[in-house]
């Protein structure tokens, strides 16, 4: 995507339970259009790195991708254990996650809501900072309960000195709901010296271009859930055949990664179509989520294809 001769660099946000190694290689090898993955955050769990989540960054699931590792913690020690081990897996580049505003993770002072405790960002910055060989980017909202907490925890960039920081335009409170708030936004830009990457409410190419048409000195876009809907958004010369591809990678993939059976491989699948093609019909959707074995899963998405793509 071009816009008055500039290279907009487009990034895939992270998204928990759908842009995994699987859907972000489909992503990839069928549509493309992306310049870096994100991937879902890292955390650590009963003393270790959650090995879910080290799978799904090892690098040989992930080949010919650029991906950016993502860390979710409060404790600067725990932050530290899942760089080191990145790492160990080659990785020189972290995203930090102060953005998730779900309520199990914010209100356990993570993601988004960290921001509302400037202390535990600065303590968490510093720790990171003393890690050698490492650069970082940050994923965040404006705050956690106030739209203008991001301006406690601005200056503490100056620690880490991020490569960029990407801002979803909304408190954490608000989840993905209520208006996005850009006159906040608008001040962050305006007093940031880092990089700003805009991530909210990207639905398609169009609002991309509006953004970017708006704030012109913005280093990147992320899409989210406009990505998800319709991993084609980039490749406006996709096929119906384009689309079905890219779903037969997602069954082929899970159904290589995943061993627990095929239940397991059907709940998996049915998850995408949370997000996928929001122009299924509901009968089809309904149809999908009551499948008990693969083959009624793939005749319900099969006929959920053929209705949504009509639509894209």
């Amino acid at each position: 995507m071009n816009m008055n001769d500039k290279k907009i660099p487009v990034l895939s946000a992270p998204l928990q339970g759908v842009t995994d190694n699987v859907w972000r290689m489909a992503q990839h090898s069928v549509f493309g259009g992306v310049d870096a993955y994100y991937s879902p955050f890292m955390r650590v769990e009963h003393g270790e790195v959650r090995r879910k989540d080290l799978r799904d960054v090892e690098p040989d699931r992930n080949a010919g991708i650029t991906l950016i590792p993502q860390i979710l913690a409060c404790q600067p020690e725990q932050a530290v254990m899942m760089v080191d081990a990145l790492k160990q897996r080659g990785y020189s580049r972290i995203d930090i996650n102060l953005g998730c505003p779900f309520p199990p993770i914010a209100l356990h002072r993570k993601g988004s809501g960290m921001l509302a405790y400037p202390d535990l960002v600065e303590a968490l910055f510093r720790a990171l900072a003393a890690v050698d060989g490492v650069e970082y980017s940050v994923k965040m909202r404006l705050g956690w309960d106030q739209p203008d907490q991001w301006r406690d925890v601005l200056p503490m960039m100056e620690i880490i000195r991020p490569v960029n920081i990407a801002v979803h335009p909304r408190i954490g409170k608000q989840q993905y709901k209520g208006d996005l708030d850009i006159g906040q936004f608008e001040a962050l830009l305006a007093a940031s010296s880092w990089p700003i990457v805009y991530n909210g409410g990207l639905r398609t190419v169009e609002d991309i271009e509006a953004v970017m048409s708006r704030y012109p000195n913005l280093a990147a876009v992320m899409v989210g859930s406009g990505l998800a809907a319709n991993p084609g958004m980039f490749a406006p010369d996709a096929t119906t055949d384009d689309y079905r591809r890219f779903h037969d990678l997602l069954v082929d993939g899970y159904t290589e990664q995943l061993n627990g059976g095929e239940a397991q491989l059907v709940r998996r699948l049915q998850d995408i179509w949370q997000t996928f093609l929001p122009g299924t019909g509901h009968k089809l959707f309904k149809a999908i989520r009551k499948s008990r074995t693969l083959d009624q899963y793939q005749a319900a998405a099969a006929a959920a294809l053929m209705q949504a793509l009509l639509a894209v």
